[in-house]
């Protein structure tokens, strides 16, 4: 988008132009189906391999654990839908108020089916009570399903202590990375989670592509039945899409971070200019642990709907949350959860992204600042 200002990454990136180079070829000369007999589509599996390697690498996973999916929606749901059928005289389920739509919506369905569900609780930063997920535990819990990093505010869960809790008591554990992979490092042997989910268009690769990650040993049953993916995700693989995702991955591991440490700077800087030039203000969120590059931020008496609408009119795009809600006129459910004040503080989230430059985010502010002081006038 020439001339305008992206600053919505947690809802989608742009693709990398390496990625996109690795693609094409993938889209014209190297069409073939990896299922066919013959060389033209069969030595095509060498290439999926090769990407199904830097994404295991990216992870500290096997590469036989990596299955591809269509989105991390679809992740999510895949490793619902098959953990419950592992112990299926078990019906009690835990997750949390501030899941991602995909699992909030999941486990809406299983209530209407006889299923339990305990939502934990946040605080008014976000934190979970790890308490409380012990003392919800009981013999009946089959499943404990907890996001990494929160798509609103950013929040990180401490999910190697909840793996440590949830397997003392031999229940199975996903994860949700779909808003920390590539931000964070993941290692899933260290986190010991059963599942986990990402999707490719959080870290430059094309949207309609996904990996559930899945510990060996674990039965798992298909929510698409057929023979690709080792019968374990039914339907002809997407391949240029599966290319694009394994050279991100390879740039998420050449990087090692060094690009995401730069993000926190431009985030950081960001806020101080926030806060020093803009009055009565509130940043959501756990502060102290948080993406290195969201930013859920308030300003009183001001609709975060309002200045979405008004920065748009200056090329300048941004959100109010989760691009999977927008299109609902309900509050967020994750500031909800927060007992946020949304009459008073109602947010925008900015989400940075590796092409954000501080040109940019001056632009922003600048623009922000004066759109922030005549809407208070109007008032």
């Amino acid at each position: 988008m020439y001339g305008s200002i992206y600053l919505d990454n947690n809802a989608t990136t742009q693709i990398d132009e390496e990625v996109l180079n690795a693609m094409l070829p993938y889209l014209k000369e190297e069409y073939g189906n990896p299922s066919s007999t013959y060389s033209f589509g069969k030595n095509i599996q060498k290439d999926i391999s090769k990407a199904r390697n830097n994404i295991a690498k990216m992870l500290n996973a096997d590469p036989d654990s990596i299955i591809f999916t269509s989105c991390g929606s679809e992740s999510n749901v895949s490793a619902i839908m098959s953990s419950i059928k592992i112990n299926p005289s078990k019906k009690h389920i835990i997750t949390t108020k501030v899941e991602h739509a995909s699992i909030m919506e999941t486990m809406a369905s299983l209530e209407k089916e006889g299923y339990k569900i305990t939502f934990l609780d946040v605080d008014k930063y976000g934190r979970l009570d790890l308490t409380q997920l012990k003392e919800s535990i009981s013999d009946d819990t089959c499943l404990v399903s907890v996001m990494m990093a929160n798509n609103e505010i950013g929040n990180i869960y401490p999910i190697k202590e909840i793996s440590k809790i949830v397997h003392e008591r031999n229940i199975l554990f996903h994860c949700d990375a779909v808003q920390a992979v590539g931000k964070i490092k993941i290692d899933v042997k260290d986190l010991d989670v059963d599942f986990l989910s990402f999707s490719g268009h959080k870290i430059n690769a094309p949207k309609g592509i996904g990996v559930l990650y899945v510990r060996k040993g674990i039965p798992f049953t298909p929510l698409i039945f057929g023979h690709q993916e080792k019968n374990r995700r039914g339907g002809t693989e997407n391949v240029p899409y599966i290319i694009g995702l394994g050279k991100a991955a390879e740039l998420v591991i050449n990087d090692n971070f060094q690009k995401e440490k730069e993000i926190e700077k431009l985030r950081n800087y960001m806020e101080e200019r926030i806060k020093k030039e803009i009055s009565d203000i509130h940043i959501y969120g756990d502060l102290d642990n948080r993406t290195p590059n969201t930013s859920s931020i308030a300003f009183k008496g001001v609709k975060g709907d309002a200045l979405l609408f008004i920065l748009e009119g200056s090329n300048i795009f941004i959100s109010t949350g989760s691009a999977c809600n927008s299109q609902i006129a309900l509050p967020s459910h994750v500031l909800t959860a927060c007992k946020a004040d949304l009459d008073s503080f109602s947010p925008i989230r900015i989400s940075l992204g590796k092409y954000n430059t501080k040109e940019e985010i001056d632009t922003f502010i600048d623009v922000l600042k004066k759109n922030i002081e005549a809407l208070r006038r109007r008032k």
